[in-house]
């Protein structure tokens, strides 16, 4: 039988014009200073190879790094959003061929299972319209049927 798809967390990182990270309110785990994001755009394509590397910490301390390579299909929503234009709007996760396949390694014990299994992420733009922007990734676990 062919592996399913279960939806584990939801991955929000706010960006900003200035190359800095915004941060705002956040549930859960914090991204800290110190991560990467590069985008290798093929313009014969029109799709841009992603990877970001980062790193977040828990509320109790412990750290999660992350290294997520992916595929963008660079459409307009996603050319909006990323020239910062008064346009861009909050999308969807299947608007997008916005997809990685996210990698973790941790030093929190409670968090072991992270770095156990394969994931999935879909992403989509959040905008809220109050001069912020985000990538969300729905994180999907890759689980055995």
């Amino acid at each position: 039988m062919a592996p399913k798809l279960e939806q584990v967390f939801t991955l929000r990182a706010f960006l900003s014009k200035e190359d800095l990270l915004a941060f705002g309110p956040i549930k859960g785990p914090q991204l800290v200073q110190g991560g990467s994001d590069w985008l290798l755009l093929d313009p014969t394509t029109n799709i841009a190879h992603l990877d970001i590397r980062t790193q977040a910490r828990t509320a109790e301390g412990g750290y999660i790094y992350m290294h997520y390579p992916g595929i963008l299909r660079m459409d307009d929503a996603t050319q909006k959003a990323l020239q910062w234009s008064p346009d861009a709007k909050t999308t969807r996760s299947e608007d997008h061929y916005f997809m990685t396949t996210p990698i973790y390694e941790t030093s929190s014990e409670e968090l072991k299972w992270i770095e156990q299994s394969l994931f999935i992420g879909h992403g989509h733009w959040h905008i809220p319209g109050d001069g912020t922007q985000a990538v969300e990734y729905e994180i999907y676990k890759v689980v055995s049927a």
